[in-house]
């Protein structure tokens, strides 16, 4: 367990400065964009005024994950994996985890300043339904409801398999740049998770399963492509005893 708890301190050491540097970026252009729009009042629209700071924040932070555990300026994970003796599915489930919880650190300080500059426009009387302004617009808004959908049991799961489709996109393009490749696939999951993946409506259910569903058969295809080239590799080596679970590919 302790070797596991490693690969996962390595991928959060490295996703660490990125997720930090990116949420606070994140939320100062946020905040930025909802006090421009402050004389609109809080309102259904209100909250769309943060859509572009919020796809450029995750757009970039995906990015940045895809760098980590690469082989770059001294790193050597492939080598340190090897000396911990563990496989590269395991290595990337880490990764999956620690990306996944890096994008929803930088979703969670949105929604931050989603709540605070809402309760400040109530509190401003800026609100078309007074005392429960802020309630009605993290309802009414997409935005806003993907972020904190409150009583809405079902987008907190849909939200969590997104976050997690995310973190395997972006493990998996680090996985094949160990191996000196490149992924195309996880930007084309990027750019589908932003068209669909970070809005949702009060009551669409049917929305919420087929988007839950997709991020889980993408997922599942990721981890077995991962596990399937691992054994590809292991066949096609010879059994070495001195040697760990990960070797670097030719």
């Amino acid at each position: 367990m302790k070797k596991y708890l490693s690969v996962c301190m390595l991928s959060a050491r490295g996703a660490l400065w990125p997720t930090v540097i990116v949420s606070l970026l994140g939320a100062a252009a946020t905040l930025l964009c909802l006090s421009g729009n402050a004389a609109a009042g809080l309102e259904t629209t209100f909250y769309d005024a943060a859509m572009a700071p919020m796809y450029v924040g995750i757009a970039l932070l995906c990015v940045l994950l895809m760098r980590i555990l690469r082989e770059r300026g001294g790193v050597q994970p492939v080598y340190t994996m090897q000396r911990l003796r563990v496989s590269e599915t395991a290595a990337f489930l880490c990764q999956t985890l620690v990306n996944a919880l890096a994008l929803f650190i930088f979703q969670m300080c949105q929604a931050a300043v989603f709540l605070g500059y809402g309760l400040y426009m109530q509190n401003a009387g800026l609100g078309a339904a007074e005392n429960m302004s802020l309630l009605v617009s993290f309802v009414t808004n997409t935005f806003a409801h993907a972020l904190l959908p409150l009583g809405d049991v079902p987008i907190y799961f849909r939200m969590a398999v997104v976050y997690v489709t995310l973190g395997a996109a972006t493990a998996y393009s680090s996985y094949l740049g160990r191996r000196g490749k490149i992924a195309i696939s996880p930007f084309v999951v990027l750019a589908l998770a932003l068209f669909c993946g970070f809005r949702a409506y009060v009551g669409e259910y049917g929305t919420e399963f087929a988007i839950a569903l997709t991020g889980v058969f993408i997922t599942g295809i990721y981890i077995g492509t991962v596990r399937s080239r691992e054994k590809r590799k292991d066949e096609e080596e010879d059994y070495n005893p001195g040697g760990g679970d990960v070797a670097p590919e030719n």
